[in-house]
């Protein structure tokens, strides 16, 4: 008897330390979505590129263009620390997402209804998984509004706008797919378990304007130091480095010349995605490797 309880509480401990320990993975992170816009008429698909940096108030929010029957710019800010992400409506901030809740926790949305976390779950994106969040409003004892939210992807719906503002049907919007730093992430095929896995092309190059000439990262796997050379000259040029969970691990800003030396420092061996950035525009995306 004694035995179980030890290993009953052993088994709780090892559940509290991983469910704390699980890193939180950002939404707004040079992201960009496909949304599928399906009527009566037919079905289009319609791209929500990277945002811009606007200040209002004593806040920085990304500006994202609607491109959707809804068309709107929305105002998107993230408090990574608390898990939340915020929009502004009329100068007012509205929860969008609260990432730090758990199952059964209750919450009061914009809408002024009070809604309960009924599960969560982890779903399947390209090269891992996602946590993802459903929460139902009850009339009582029956199930009305209903809310779906996925750690840095946003919604299966529309990512910046909850569920209950948009119209059931005609034209009926879901998300098809997601990326952060021009790496598709969520991809409606592979989420729902469907045999052909959705062509999410579209946002690997979107808002891209390369170099004329060609941008060379090397030797790529790297130990010590990596070079990054072109024939265009770089101009105030930043890089930044994310690990394989979309994590920023690394940002060198002032780059200047056509060779870019930039030091390992104390950076683990393992996959990352660097990203250059130059006038506001993406100019590369490149997968590198640090050895051991």
């Amino acid at each position: 008897m004694k035995t179980k309880l030890l290993f009953a509480f052993v088994f709780l401990i090892f559940l509290v330390e991983n469910s704390f320990s699980q890193a939180y993975i950002p939404l707004l992170n040079n992201s960009s979505w496909n949304i599928a816009s399906a009527s009566f008429g037919g079905s289009q698909n319609l791209v929500i590129g990277p945002g811009t940096d606007v200040v209002i108030g004593s806040y920085t929010y990304k500006k994202f263009t609607d491109p959707s029957v809804y068309s709107s710019d929305n105002y998107i800010r993230e408090d990574v620390a608390a898990k939340r992400v915020y929009r502004n409506v009329g100068g007012v901030d509205q929860l969008l997402y609260d990432f730090s809740l758990q199952v059964s926790d209750n919450i009061i949305l914009s809408d002024g209804k009070n809604y309960t976390v009924q599960s969560i779950t982890n779903i399947n994106v390209n090269g891992g998984t996602r946590r993802m969040f459903y929460l139902i409003h009850y009339i009582g004892t029956f199930p009305g509004n209903s809310e779906t939210w996925i750690e840095g992807v946003g919604s299966n719906g529309h990512p910046l706008k909850p569920k209950y503002e948009m119209f059931m049907s005609d034209p009926y919007i879901y998300l098809t797919c997601s990326a952060q730093n021009g790496i598709n992430i969520y991809n409606h095929g592979i989420a729902n378990g469907q045999s052909t896995p959705t062509d999410c092309s579209m946002l690997s190059t979107e808002d891209i304007n390369y170099f004329t000439h060609e941008i060379n990262f090397y030797p790529n796997p790297f130990k010590t130091e990596l070079l990054i050379a072109t024939k265009s000259n770089f101009e105030n040029a930043t890089l930044k480095l994310f690990n394989s969970i979309g994590q920023l691990a690394k940002e060198v800003n002032n780059l200047y010349g056509e060779n870019i030396i930039i030091k390992r420092d104390n950076l683990t061996s393992g996959i990352y995605f660097a990203q250059l950035m130059q006038n506001g525009k993406l100019i590369s995306n490149h997968k590198i490797i640090i050895a051991d």
